[in-house]
């Protein structure tokens, strides 16, 4: 069948059809062997001439090394080895605790975030609001009054194969999005024990109202004739009760926050994880095949009474032409070539990102050696934790603002990514210094805390209380 393009509500935008296949390898490839093997022939292709039964038998067999997945997992949690710090207005602190309406807390949603961000390269996260209903009277609820009803701000992530189309304009010398299409999943029909869901498509988009630009959201689904079709109407939603002038949507992506499309960061290390899944599949293939000897006997030819013969046992073989010789046949080389082939792709695997499947050297390194060894991985990886801070601060300062609420607000990713605990020189260094009076004691806590010694969610101000807390210890008394 012919590829149809999708069109009308359904069109998809041109670096999205570029992209949707990169980011496909790369979701499989993150969920592992389950996926790769579901996708059959897309990863592995048949031999010539295979049968189905030989085909899927030998799809079973082959393992997948999830080399994608250690590593956005070890990234990850580089990342947010340590807690990232929040600035938010206290009003909305409450909040943090939930920020998607069901029970993720802020942290929490920022790494379902970074690892989207690591798998993908792109994402983007809806700002919302249910829709408000209006007092007895006709007038519009408070804020106050729409908290007090559950009707609060919430964030929504989209992983970049959700967002499907988009579109940007320069309006008033700044360029912004004007439309914005997701993917979603509804639930069909109203029996609560059915499971059943189709696919909708939300569009947010700017529209001229009065000489006015104002946020609208439509929700539309495919009909059974395949034709477009609107579920409900329009929705205007209001910021402190008035129209919006923008989209409350953020794109968050691996070099910036804005709805240009990059390839994944981990690409190259999911093509050469696929590459070495492809040799598995040829070494275990010969592995199955020449596993067990092989009996031959040749220079006999046996006529209807001659007797059976058996492999292993007490029984004897008797074979009456003394020129017959039986041997076994079994494979000698032990497949090197396709054994070092798979060694080869893992070790340029954790060049191209999996360090952590690396095997150590057994002679200790220098901190200096080991901090040169990694640099360019931490330069991306800061990189992409200061565009996230970026983002999530974008996204707090629009849910502030839903609030109705003013305040300072930041949100800030750990770029510290090993462990560079002080020395006690470093230490007894620091304490001299602070004794003469060289540094303040802030400088010195400050010290403390990116030296590792005391804990990073610790304040100046909860250290000396806790200093206040403890009693100096008892002189030493010599004993009589």
């Amino acid at each position: 069948m012919a590829y149809m393009k999708p069109s009308g509500v359904r069109t998809r935008h041109p670096d999205y059809e570029a992209m949707v296949d990169r980011w496909k390898r790369c979701e499989d490839a993150a969920e592992g062997e389950c996926a790769i093997h579901k996708a059959g022939t897309k990863y592995l292709p048949k031999l010539a001439e295979e049968l189905d039964t030989d085909y899927q038998a030998r799809l079973k067999r082959t393992p997948f090394f999830n080399a994608v997945w250690r590593t956005i997992s070890g990234l990850k949690g580089m990342l947010f080895r340590k807690s990232p710090q929040r600035t938010v207005p206290a009003s909305i602190e409450p909040f943090m605790a939930d920020v998607d309406m069901a029970g993720t807390p802020v942290d929490l949603f920022a790494q379902d975030v970074a690892e989207e961000l690591l798998t993908l390269g792109r994402g983007g996260i809806l700002i919302d609001r249910p829709p408000m209903p209006l007092n007895s009277d006709g007038t519009a609820l408070t804020v106050a009054q729409a908290e007090s009803l559950g009707l609060r701000p919430m964030m929504q992530s989209y992983d970049a194969m959700d967002i499907y189309n988009w579109n940007e304009e320069r309006i008033n010398n700044v360029k912004v999005p004007t439309m914005v299409c997701i993917y979603e999943t509804a639930k069909i029909g109203d029996d609560r024990f059915s499971h059943e869901t189709e696919q909708r498509y939300r569009v947010l988009e700017l529209v001229e109202i009065n000489g006015a630009m104002v946020y609208r959201q439509q929700l539309w689904r495919t009909d059974e004739k395949g034709n477009d079709e609107q579920v409900g109407a329009d929705i205007f939603p209001l910021m402190n009760n008035q129209p919006m002038a923008f989209i409350p949507f953020v794109f968050v992506g691996v070099d910036d926050v804005g709805p240009e499309v990059e390839s994944p960061p981990l690409l190259d290390l999911v093509d050469m994880n696929l590459h070495h899944y492809q040799v598995s599949a040829d070494y275990e293939h010969g592995c199955h095949f020449s596993g067990l000897p092989t009996l031959f006997i040749s220079g006999y030819r046996p006529d209807d009474t001659a007797p059976n013969i058996y492999i292993g046992g007490s029984s004897a073989n008797c074979l009456p032409d003394p020129a017959a010789r039986a041997y076994y046949a079994e494979t000698a080389g032990n497949f090197t070539a396709l054994r070092e082939n798979l060694n080869e792709k893992k070790a340029e695997m954790a060049v191209l990102g999996a360090r952590m499947l690396e095997q150590q050297q057994r002679a200790v390194q220098s901190a200096e050696t080991l901090q040169q060894r990694s640099a360019g991985e931490q330069s991306q990886l800061a990189g992409m934790a200061v565009i996230l801070g970026m983002a999530m601060t974008q996204c707090l300062r629009i849910f502030a603002d839903w609030s109705g609420t003013d305040g300072e607000v930041e949100y800030k990713i750990n770029t510290d990514f090993i462990p560079t605990k002080m020395s006690a020189q470093e230490l007894t260094a620091l304490v001299g210094a602070l004794q003469a009076s060289s540094i303040s004691p802030q400088v010195f806590f400050d010290n403390l805390q990116a030296g590792e010694i005391i804990k990073a969610s610790l304040t100046y101000d909860e250290m000396q209380a806790q200093i206040g807390e403890v009693s100096p210890p008892a002189p030493y008394m010599a004993a009589a």
